[in-house]
């Protein structure tokens, strides 16, 4: 089942021309990042678009090649012949390919899911793709010495072969687009996908041959020249003759731009270029000796992607060494599915471990999986957390040992609020009575309780256009939780400053609902609109029997709930691990 939902003309309007993700977009202009000097200490160097001061983000061995994904958040770079990813701010740092022969050139698809790059020696390299998640291998080609790929927007690979530069469009033969006797490297798309910059070395180039007589000159050096072209290799021309070699060519991501490297090898200066061949300028100093370059996009939605109920116990049978088997423990699999999105932030929304919430258990069970993104994460708490006294390990882990407040907010109470592009975010406690650490007990979901009046005072502090709410259990489900009237003080208080979407837990299954008012009743004005994700992986419970205004429910499968957060609405879809149930659509905020 695949639905659609755009159930107004204003939300027709405001989110049909937004542009997939994936798809070319004049972004605005992020960082450079470059392999420089101190890439030999393991570091890649990260500078900013007017040229500001370098800094270092720490990644294993001598590291290489850097590229942006397609929504600026990930970097993927090669080191100790593999490729690697890690987040723009150097976390969540993992190694993508293993294979008997070196990697290089990493370069990311479109929709930022796979990474193309060359594996071999010189004089025998071939392409090859992989997930983000580090499966799925495959090569792409099989003959000459191919190098240096670059995705583009459509989906077609330009390469470097034998000193041209060809075209592997999908589902169908390499092809070149430049020819004859010049050496031709580097190629780099624009970001609408009409131009191909690269670099060229013309082996026809000479001195002048003298006159009779006349003195004979040293042959003029040959040097490497920046050079753009239209896709189809047509209209190839040198942009700017300049005064030096150049060689790894970014294009700016709204395309106005070039940046490259110039001058001798250990003796390169940073550079940017207009694309109409004006406006030279120096952004590093021959000292940076820069190479690799790529340019970050911004600009973007933030996206999240969240899921309840997701670690097995590993001391459980079906736990299976974290492997898990067809209907339980399928915490990897939807870790997975994470780990080829370009994600904002994680929120992992309660009974992320299983049975308790002991530490050792978060280490051996939630971490190896889920964790690998702990970085991007904005967790709620939920019941099984608080099997273990005053949810002890869950903070622990997520804050610090011992930590009062972090990531996970303050221990004694499991709720906080942060900002997110344009939305408001608010994370709360839905295990309404429960012993925190100073061992008092709270009830604390009741009006005029602590939390409820946090709440409204934090709402009435953030009067954005849109607003998220994030808890556990559900307030209203067709599955084992049915209705939940502990939070239903709550859920009036989301109800009564506009608050647009509530993300809960709980019940083991997907479920989304209209939006409705506090009573239950659809309302598409103002009403709060509902999902439920409890697919992270521990296992599935059956529903029972659907409620008003459900308008989706999902069984049989794990899977994340993905979300882009608009200026002005959001945009969602159920991404799945396996099967063919899915879910999507698009709503204005209020």
């Amino acid at each position: 089942m695949r639905l659609r939902l755009l159930p107004t003309a204003a939300a027709v309007l405001l989110l049909g021309a937004a542009t997939p993700a994936g798809a070319a977009f004049r972004g605005s202009n992020g960082e450079l990042a470059y392999e420089g000097r101190a890439s030999a200490n393991g570091a890649i160097l990260l500078s900013s678009h007017s040229g500001g001061g370098a800094r270092r983000l720490s990644a294993p061995g001598a590291p290489s090649d850097p590229a942006f994904s397609p929504l600026g958040r990930r970097i993927a770079f090669a080191s100790r012949s593999e490729i690697w990813v890690m987040y723009a701010d150097g976390t969540s740092v993992r190694q993508v390919t293993v294979g008997p022969e070196p990697s290089r050139d990493p370069t990311w698809s479109p929709d930022g899911r796979s990474i193309a790059f060359a594996r071999g020696y010189a004089g025998e390299r071939d392409l090859y793709t992989v997930g983000a998640d580090g499966n799925g291998a495959r090569r792409l080609t099989s003959r000459g010495d191919d190098e240096a790929p670059a995705w583009g927007p459509s989906g077609a690979i330009a390469f470097v072969r034998d000193g041209h530069v060809y075209l592997k469009a999908p589902g169908r033969r390499a092809r070149p687009l430049t020819g004859g006797a010049a050496d031709d490297r580097d190629p780099v798309w624009s970001p609408d996908g009409r131009r191909i910059a690269f670099t060229r070395l013309d082996e026809r180039a000479s001195a002048p041959r003298p006159r009779k007589g006349a003195m004979r000159r040293r042959p003029a050096p040959r040097l490497r020249e920046l050079w753009v072209m239209r896709s189809n290799g047509s209209h190839a021309r040198r942009l700017k003759k300049l005064p030096a070699g150049v060689s790894s060519p970014a294009w700016s991501p709204d395309g106005r731009s070039i940046a490259f490297a110039m001058g001798p090898s250990g003796r390169r200066g940073l550079y940017t270029l207009r694309t109409t061949g004006h406006g030279l300028r120096r952004l590093a100093s021959r000292a940076a000796d820069p190479r690799g370059i790529d340019w970050q996009p911004r600009g973007r939605d933030p996206v999240i992607a969240a899921a309840g109920d997701i670690a097995c116990d590993p001391n459980l049978t079906r736990y299976a060494t974290g492997l898990g088997t067809h209907d339980a423990c399928h915490m990897l699999q939807s870790s997975d599915l994470l780990m080829r999105m370009d994600l904002s932030a994680v929120l992992p929304l309660g009974d992320v471990q299983y049975e308790d919430g002991a530490l050792d258990k978060f280490q051996r069970s939630f971490d190896p999986t889920w964790g690998r993104l702990k970085a991007l994460m904005r967790p709620a708490v939920g019941n099984h957390e608080y099997r273990t006294p005053g949810a002890a390990g869950y903070f622990d882990y997520f804050n610090g040992p011992g930590v009062a407040d972090g990531p996970a907010g303050p221990r004694d109470k499991g709720y906080y609020s942060y900002d997110l592009g344009a939305w408001h975010v608010v994370t709360l406690n839905s295990q309404c009575s429960h012993v925190p650490a100073d061992n008092l007990y709270k009830d604390d979901c009741a009006a005029g309780s602590p939390q409820e009046q946090w709440l409204r005072a934090d709402l009435g502090a953030h009067p954005t256009r849109c607003t998220l709410a994030v808890w556990h259990h559900p307030w209203f489900s067709s599955g084992l939780a049915a209705v939940n009237d502990r939070v239903q003080p709550l859920v009036q208080a989301l109800y009564d400053h506009g608050v647009d979407v509530l993300l809960t837990g709980h019940d083991h299954g997907y479920e989304r609902f209209a939006p409705m008012d506090a009573a239950f009743n659809r309302d598409g004005a103002r009403g709060l609109r509902q999902f439920v994700v409890g697919t992270g992986g521990k296992n599935e419970e059956m529903r029972r029997f659907p409620k008003p205004n459900s308008e989706v429910r999902g069984t049989g499968r794990f899977g994340v709930l993905k979300m882009t957060l608009r200026p002005n609405g959001y945009a969602w879809e159920f991404v799945r691990d396996g099967g063919s149930f899915t879910d999507s659509g698009a709503n204005a905020c209020h």
